[in-house]
């Protein structure tokens, strides 16, 4: 299993800051289950690999494509209306990118660079973002989950 921590400091330090403030919490997730993570980190890596890509002809659109889906995600499993409203602002920022991505095309080059790198820098600022919700997210997910199966497992003393 890729190391979370690795992966937290390569997408940024809003990531790793999360990952620092969750470290117990995580830590005991791990220890308890070891796979507890897999799909988070699935998930990180195709927007690592994404970024990697971006300047591939379709590399920027592809990003805003990858972006959208963690977006989306977090929007279905969101624990809080706030979560869920900030996913709603992201999605329309990363629409908002997306159409704009074809009139590039039309600029004079030093322009369309220029606007690339800008583009790039604001996908670089939402995928932290994004991803450092998502790893939060993940992580009170999987707290209520173990809070759950505590008060499962717990027997009443004064129950007959």
């Amino acid at each position: 299993m890729p190391n979370i921590w690795r992966i937290a400091a390569k997408l940024g330090p809003a990531v790793l800051i999360v990952a620092r403030q969750l470290a117990p919490q995580i830590q005991k997730i791990l220890k308890d289950n070891p796979d507890a993570f897999s799909d988070l980190l699935k998930r990180f890596k195709l927007v690592q690999d994404s970024k990697k890509k971006e300047k591939a002809p379709k590399g920027l659109e592809n990003r805003v494509t990858i972006l959208r889906e963690q977006v989306v995600y977090l929007y279905a499993s969101a624990n809080t209306s706030e979560v869920a409203k900030q996913a709603i602002v992201w999605r329309n920022e990363l629409d908002a990118i997306e159409r704009a991505l074809p009139v590039i095309g039309a600029m004079k080059h030093s322009s369309q660079v220029a606007q690339r790198r800008k583009f790039s820098r604001r996908l670089d600022e939402l995928s932290q973002q994004i991803l450092a919700a998502s790893l939060t997210d993940e992580v009170e997910d999987a707290i209520v989950l173990d809070d759950t199966e505590d008060n499962e497992n717990f027997e009443d003393p004064q129950e007959p």
